[in-house]
């Protein structure tokens, strides 16, 4: 598998685990062809549903308390575009040395490092070409308790910014 390949099911396992906690589900479309790599389902109540792009990366971003992580031009616009199901940026922070990425004992299985999210809703359109460095605050943690929040502002209809 390719490195890439590996850092993007890697991350993919991480947000399936953190949903996986607080009951929710993520389903992950054939194609990602509108910067959708899966979509945070709940079952009950409204059945709120929160679409996302996840990222991850072993290179040194965070500097202050946010990490500057590269995005591309189409991941930025259609992160930020007015949709119906709210959208989100997940990304995960990983060691660079990949036997480091999952340690697994008989008392636990634990992944490293820490996902964040970003809301890029109304973000302004840039004449970049390539990319759009975007700032995610290092206190939005993708955990479970924030993603049931994120549900709970969904399911009210609340934006996500």
């Amino acid at each position: 598998m390719y490195p890439n390949t590996q850092k993007s099911r890697f991350s993919l396992s991480y947000i399936e685990a953190i949903a996986s906690d607080v009951g929710y589900q993520v389903v992950e479309p054939r194609v990602d062809g509108d910067s959708v790599d899966g979509i945070l389902m709940a079952d009950f109540g409204r059945r709120p549903r929160i679409e996302f792009q996840a990222k991850a990366t072993s290179r040194d971003l965070v500097t202050g308390a946010n990490i500057h992580f590269p995005l591309s031009v189409k991941n930025y616009d259609e992160l930020r575009a007015d949709t119906l199901t709210p959208r989100i940026l997940i990304v995960l922070l990983m060691p660079r040395d990949e036997t480091q990425w999952l340690r697994q004992t008989d008392d636990e299985l634990c992944l490293r490092h820490c996902a964040y999210w970003l809301s890029l809703i109304n973000r302004p359109y840039s004449p970049n070409v390539s990319t759009v460095t975007v700032q995610v605050p290092t206190t939005k943690i993708f955990s479970s308790r924030e993603l049931s929040d994120l549900m709970q502002r969904t399911e009210r209809g609340d934006t996500l910014c």
